[in-house]
């Protein structure tokens, strides 16, 4: 009886320790975004037309007079065309000193002024240039000030302003851009498409929206229409993930939670992308109540999917995953920590893979990335494969883990 009574004991201690390590693991699991800009499928193209003066944003970057007032105008759900007066400004950093179209940030002004163009700019004609041309005389003189937080439009419940990340144009470094508009275009995709396919995880990583925009001057002449996408606000996905963008007032930081900063080497690794440090660099730092510090990856343009010969990234995929991320998947079996993050990983594997199936890409560029896609989550199946002989009881019970599905 007291061998039995032991036993049972020694399962029950067993079991509450690997439940104690999945629940200690496991990646952070994040809500869904409030934003309809947000609720809508991988491929689905939202088209929009924006009114400002882009010669003037594109050129005087860094500049406290750059930017300018604008008009965004897209289809309503019943038809109708909805009008929002926005501030543009310029943003980025590589791509804003070398791209001849800088990527953009969109400050949402507020509802009166909305109202006031409404009132003033009747329908008919050419209403999103008169709309402009009034908002410019309307504000002559005067900052755009803070942006306003949307109500009842496709960007509620998604803060006062939100980053597009738009084609690159004619560049002066050849390792962003391209040398042609099917060449500029197919990179951005593969930039937006690396998001799709981590946003599969339901972790602290952004979403995104994919556009197409037409860009119109300040005489109302059509410049040009390419795809763009849309990047959520780190305070929107701090707050879909419990946490915080600025670190909580009274409350002593403890670091980085280091299961955080796993799941971003796994996933930074796993994309090829290099150009990530603790410093914050390409690393959206948010803040739990506790005063750990959660983290999660962004800035994938320079990814070495995309761009192998970029300087940190150095090799094809080929040469990356022998000397890079294969060994330092294998590194870590064993490691209950690894095992536990990359077993999720895998489990999303097909609706990973099926965001690239699916996808814009040409042929070409979609076989690239699937090669890609398949030879690195690979090295992750094998290394579970391994740890179902090395820790095979937490591999059992990740499987009956109802929270990976």
């Amino acid at each position: 009886m007291r061998a039995t009574a032991a036993l049972v004991a020694g399962l029950l201690c067993a079991a509450t320790a690997l439940a104690g390590v999945l629940e200690s693991y496991r990646p952070l699991q994040c809500g869904e975004s409030g934003s309809p800009l947000f609720q809508a499928g991988p491929n689905d193209v939202l088209k929009l037309e924006i009114i400002s003066d882009f010669e003037h944003i594109n050129r005087d970057t860094y500049s406290e007079t750059g930017g300018d007032f604008g008009i965004l105008s897209y289809r309503g759900g019943e038809g109708g065309r909805v009008h929002l007066p926005v501030f543009i400004k310029d943003r980025g950093q590589s791509r804003r000193d070398f791209c001849e179209w800088v990527p953009l940030r969109i400050i949402f002004q507020g509802p009166k002024l909305r109202q006031q163009l409404e009132e003033r700019v009747p329908p008919g004609g050419d209403r999103p240039l008169r709309m402009y041309q009034e908002l410019k005389r309307l504000r002559k003189g005067n900052p755009p000030g803070k942006g306003v937080a949307q109500k009842g439009n496709l960007f509620r419940k998604l803060g006062d302003d939100i980053k597009l990340v738009t084609h690159c144009g004619k560049s002066s470094w050849k390792r962003v851009g391209g040398d042609t508009r099917e060449e500029q275009e197919a990179r951005l995709l593969q930039e937006y498409y690396i998001y799709q396919v981590l946003d599969q995880m339901g972790s602290v990583t952004l979403k995104t929206r994919l556009a197409e925009i037409t860009y119109r001057g300040p005489d109302g002449g059509v410049m040009l229409t390419r795809k763009a996408f849309f990047r959520e606000p780190r305070s929107r996905l701090a707050k879909r993930c419990g946490l915080s963008k600025r670190p909580w007032p009274g409350v002593v930081e403890r670091g980085i939670d280091a299961t955080s900063w796993f799941q971003l080497e796994l996933f930074n690794r796993f994309v090829y992308f290099r150009d990530y440090g603790r410093d914050g660099r390409n690393v959206n730092m948010l803040y739990r109540k506790d005063g750990w510090i959660f983290t999660g990856p962004y800035d994938f343009d320079l990814s070495g999917i995309i761009v192998p010969d970029y300087r940190p990234n150095g090799a094809s995929l080929e040469e990356n995953l022998r000397s890079y991320f294969g060994p330092w998947i294998a590194y870590h079996e064993g490691d209950e920590r690894a095992v536990v993050q990359i077993f999720h990983m895998v489990k999303r594997r097909d609706r990973m893979r099926r965001v690239l199936e699916q996808s814009l890409l040409d042929p070409e560029r979609k076989a690239h990335m699937l090669g890609w896609f398949d030879s690195y989550m690979a090295v992750l199946e094998r290394f579970i494969e391994t740890s179902r002989r090395l820790l095979p009881e937490l591999v059992e019970e990740l499987e009956r883990d109802v929270r990976v599905q």
